[in-house]
């Protein structure tokens, strides 16, 4: 029982000798208490900057999409503009195409008529060819005087069928103008076409007479020559008649 008592007594005695864990935590706590306050403070200052630094990233992101989405915009009406523009233009096109068209028909059918009437006042009309030009000289008495010759029961109408006479053509020395006549009466011109074909009077003076074409008809002619002459020298009949060619009846043409 004493033993047990002095025990006892010398625990309580000796155990202010030994330090416990909770006091040494205890001082040291405060300690790190400031070391972990001024990690957070860092790290929130830094969270904070970074934050600040995207959300001005942001912004400027969404400044940029909304001047984008303006220039979308205007690049949008823009475009519908000239969309109106470009049909705007297609219809007037359209319009002018079909203005175009009728324009062209009647420009050819104007030429076509035009040149109608043109072939129709020349068949009033005769070339010679091969009439000596002289200096000062007077056409149309040069032209009555030879009519004369090759129609002499026509001698006394003669100053009334020939109207007027002239030469065509730049002057070349020894080359005879041609000579261009007109006929007041359409009967007396074809009667001296048909006369002078085979006229002794034409052969010994050494002139030619010829239709007055227009450059048209000349052209065609041009075109349908080897098959006129083709025919003829196989002894069919054939001639020409304005623009056109005849071979036995059967017209033909240059296109």
């Amino acid at each position: 029982m004493e033993a047990q008592s002095a025990q006892t007594d010398k625990r309580r005695d000796s155990s202010h000798l030994t330090p416990t864990k909770s006091n040494a935590l205890k001082k040291l706590r405060p300690h790190d208490e400031d070391i972990t306050n001024a990690t957070l403070l860092q790290a929130i200052t830094s969270l904070t900057a970074r934050f600040d630094s995207q959300n001005e990233k942001l912004e400027e992101m969404a400044n940029q999409m909304r001047r984008n989405s303006v220039m979308v915009a205007e690049i949008s009406k823009a475009v519908e503009f000239n969309a109106a523009e470009i049909k705007d233009c297609k219809e007037k096109c359209l319009e002018t195409s079909k203005s175009l068209l009728g324009l062209t028909s009647s420009h050819k059918d104007l030429a076509s008529r035009t040149s109608e009437l043109e072939r129709y006042k020349r068949r009033w009309n005769l070339r010679i060819n091969g009439m000596k030009e002289k200096p000062e000289e007077d056409p149309r008495r040069e032209v009555i005087v030879l009519f004369a010759e090759i129609a002499p029961h026509l001698v006394q109408k003669l100053d009334d069928i020939v109207d007027t006479v002239h030469r065509i053509g730049k002057k070349e020395p020894g080359k005879p103008r041609q000579m261009i006549v007109e006929f007041a009466m359409r009967k007396y011109r074809d009667e001296f076409w048909q006369s002078t074909k085979n006229s002794s009077v034409c052969r010994d003076r050494g002139v030619r007479f010829a239709e007055d074409l227009t450059k048209e008809d000349r052209l065609a002619r041009a075109a349908l020559w080897p098959l006129i002459d083709q025919a003829r020298k196989a002894g069919k009949k054939a001639y020409f008649r304005g623009p056109f060619g005849y071979i036995e009846g059967k017209r033909i043409d240059s296109t």
